[in-house]
């Protein structure tokens, strides 16, 4: 029983994912098209659809973070529909794909969302209730 405690601790470390997939010393921003905003746990994916230069157009992903810690941010399901023209500021995939990580996203209305987790509280800022 103690070994299968012990295993069973493991699982919920190993699930986690981390940023490796990406390059976090690069940002690119795109523009494009809202083809599909999922608001999802464990993590949230925007999908764009991007003109090319040449006329062509491409689908992008970019992961965002969960929809709690999102939330926390400031970010609601309802803030991007299939349709809206909106800029995103990410970290590229490292293999090169059409993929990368959300850093901000710059909605229809000119409002601004970063995906980050926000800055620490202050040191002597009060306990939550």
């Amino acid at each position: 029983m103690a070994a299968l405690l012990l295993v069973s601790a493991g699982v919920p470390a190993s699930a986690h994912h981390s940023a490796a997939p990406f390059d976090m010393s690069k940002e690119i921003t795109v523009r494009g098209t809202v083809e599909k905003w999922l608001w999802a746990n464990p993590h949230s994916w925007l999908y764009l659809r991007v003109a090319k230069p040449d006329g062509t157009q491409e689908v992008w992903g970019f992961e965002g973070g969960s929809a709690g810690m999102l939330a926390r941010t400031g970010w609601n399901s309802a803030d991007m529909k299939p349709g809206d023209k909106v800029t995103v500021s990410a970290h590229p995939a490292r293999s090169g794909n059409r993929t990368g990580l959300l850093s901000q996203i710059k909605l229809p209305s000119g409002k601004v969302l970063s995906a980050g987790a926000g800055a620490p509280p202050a040191l002597n800022a009060p306990a939550p209730k």
